[in-house]
Parts: structure tokens; sequence; C-alpha cells
């Protein structure tokens, strides 16, 4: 009796050699070297095997005469570790389901946005720069990297240039990896908070916009009425949060709230002596009066710098950003802003987050106007 065809037993063999990558992640971290070394040997063979197979008898066809389906994002998806297909520049073409399950992207939200702004701030150049090497024919290589707040630490990427089919050009394969044991986390980061579902994250956010009105009505029109009132917002909402108050060419920095435990202790200083017109997304929510909702923002200069010149965003590990006017309903003068600021792996602000914060800095607005604006900074 004949046995299968030799493509149909070299997917099985494939397939089972899979199986055992997949069940060896539960060896010891020093094994992982070798193990990803062999899963990339495994899909370096698939992809080779696949390219010789089009170029001698071209894509395969069904009986209606239409293309069947490339078998590289079966092979893609099934890969036992998680694994990112991006550019020379780390945008995302696509991601396997181990990779969106570590990451928490979706990966329709993923595909077109930069791998390296998942990353903290300081290994963002460290992985372009690699990537376009690799993207460019310099050869594989790995590298630490770091997604703030995740809760099994550093990872290694494994890079290595392939010729994906249905891409242009060269692209990267990244393939994420476990780095060494993490060390004791930061308390208070929203990257801890579970993501409740819509209804009851609606709840939590009816009671946070309870708390700030409270916290307005029980105190007498103040600047520390509303430092008070965007650390709640804080606490609610993000990791920092900024508060400025008065005209667009006159602006102060009125409070600072950060993480209880924040791990730049200088941090909070550095915001209280910034310039809220050399904050470039406060600014901008200033003069415009229009909200700023960024998610995986890229651009380390949104926040400006301390005075030693560092981005603050790479100082915060910033990813996600909300920035609301204080806009009174009697009037359509821009009183203040206040900015919120995630980092780490924290999920991005949703519609529902950032409609509470433009509620509640209406409310804002409204003792800004009373008299509120200008007075001491608070913490």
């Amino acid at each position: 009796m004949n046995g299968p065809p030799e493509g149909e037993s070299g997917l099985q063999d494939l397939v089972a050699r899979a199986r055992e990558l997949r069940a060896a992640r539960d060896h010891p971290p020093a094994e992982y070297p070798v193990l990803l070394d062999a899963a990339l040997a495994e899909l370096d063979h698939a992809i080779e095997t696949l390219r010789r197979a089009e170029a001698s008898q071209g894509p395969p066809r069904t009986p209606g005469g239409r293309a069947a389906p490339y078998p590289f994002k079966a092979v893609f998806d099934h890969l036992p570790w998680p694994v990112v297909l991006t550019d020379g520049q780390t945008v995302v073409r696509r991601l396997n389901p181990a990779a969106a399950e570590l990451t928490g992207l979706h990966p329709g939200y993923a595909a077109g946005r930069p791998l390296a702004a998942l990353l903290r701030p300081a290994d963002r150049a460290a992985l372009r720069a690699h990537a376009a090497a690799v993207a460019a024919g310099g050869g594989g290589r790995s590298l630490p990297v770091r997604i703030p707040g995740l809760p099994d630490g550093p990872l290694y990427a494994t890079l290595t240039g392939i010729d994906a089919p249905g891409e242009r050009g060269r692209d990267v394969l990244v393939v994420l990896a476990p780095g060494p044991a993490p060390g004791p986390r930061t308390a208070g980061r929203a990257a801890d908070r579970p993501g409740p579902s819509a209804v009851v994250r609606q709840a939590e956010l009816t009671g946070l916009l309870d708390r700030t009105a409270r916290a307005l009505l029980d105190r007498e029109p103040s600047a520390a009425a509303l430092g008070a009132v965007a650390g709640l917002l804080r606490d609610g909402l993000a990791d920092w949060a900024l508060l400025d108050l008065g005209p667009p060419d006159e602006p102060v920095r009125i409070a600072v709230h950060g993480p209880p435990a924040p791990d730049d202790e200088g941090l909070e200083k550095a915001f209280l002596r910034q310039d809220p017109r050399a904050c470039p997304v406060a600014a901008e929510v200033l003069a415009s009066g229009a909200a700023v909702v960024e998610q995986l923002t890229d651009d380390l200069d949104r926040l400006g710098a301390d005075e030693a010149g560092v981005p603050l965003m790479v100082r915060a590990e910033g990813t996600a950003l909300l920035s609301v006017a204080l806009t009174a309903p009697e009037g359509p003068a821009v009183l203040g802003a206040l900015t919120l600021l995630r980092g780490g792996a924290g999920p991005p602000f949703s519609l529902l987050e950032a409609a509470a914060a433009e509620i509640a800095a209406g409310h804002m607005a409204v003792v800004a106007r009373r008299g509120g604006a200008g007075g001491p900074r608070t913490r």
C-alpha cells in the first residue's frame, strides 16, 4: 500500500515537530535559546519548501480555478512561540495568536502599528536598529526587550529576515521568548488593574465621576480642590495626571499626581518644574480646546523634556495619552488642560474613559471659573 504523498508526509512531520516544540515550553529557561533556534530552523525549512514548490509548479489551484490559500499563514499561526512579522521599521504585518495573547493586542489593531511602540522607550531604538539591519540582509540576532508591566518580566526578541509570501521586500520575523524571572512590580500602576467588561467599567466610571463631583462640592473653589480631583482621576484612569490652568499663553502647572511608588523618584518634580507651554500635548489642547487621545504613541516628545533634555515620555515609560480641555459650559474659553498618561502594558484609553475625563474636566472648569484658577502647586 502506498504511503501519503511526499508533501503531505512532510507536513505531518512538521506538525509533529511543532507539537514537540510546543510541549517544550515547560523546559527550564536556560534551554530556551536552543529551542528558539529549533523553532526558527523549522520555520526556515517550511518557507524554503514552500518557495521551491511554488517555483516548480506555481500556486496550487482549486477545482473552481481560484488559487488555494497559501499555507504560510497556517504555519505562522500555529507556531508555538509568540511570533510577529514586521517590516524593517518594526511595523506589524501580522502576529500569531500566541503573540496576541502575550501582548494583549488584537491582531487587527496591531497591524500597521510599530511593534517598537509597545516596548519601554529605552528599548525602542535598539529594536528598530536591529530590525533594519536584519531586513537589509545583516543576519539574525537576539536582544532583550521589555514590555512595561508585563507579569512575566523581560523578554528576548530573536530576529531573522524572511521573504514572506504576499509581502513586498524582505520582512523580519520576531520571536518573543521569556527572559529571566521578573523583579518586584510597582504597586498602583494601571497595568496591574484587571480589564473589566464595558458594563462593569461604566459602573466604575460612574462611581469615579460621583467622587470627583463630591470632592468639588465639599471644598471651596481653589487650586487645591482642582488638584485633589486630578488625583482622583489618576487613581481611576491613569498612572500620571498633570493639571495645567490659565490661558494658553500663560498657563501654570497646578498639580502632578503619579504612582505611589514610582520607579523614577525625581519624575514628579520634573513634571512640576515644567512650563506647560513646553509640553506639546498640553499646549495643543490649551490652544485648540480639542481632546487628544493617543494609543501606543511612538512620539517621545509629546510630553516635552526635563531640564537635562531627556524626554519625559521616556522617563515615565508612557505608551498612551489622554488630554482634555477644561471648558466651562457657559463659555468657549479654555481654562486649562488635564493630561492623563498610562505606561507599560496597560490597556489603551477607551471611549468611555475619554468621555468620563471630559465630563470631569467640565466640572473642574466650572470651579476654575469661580476662582480656582492659579494658586499654589499641589501634589
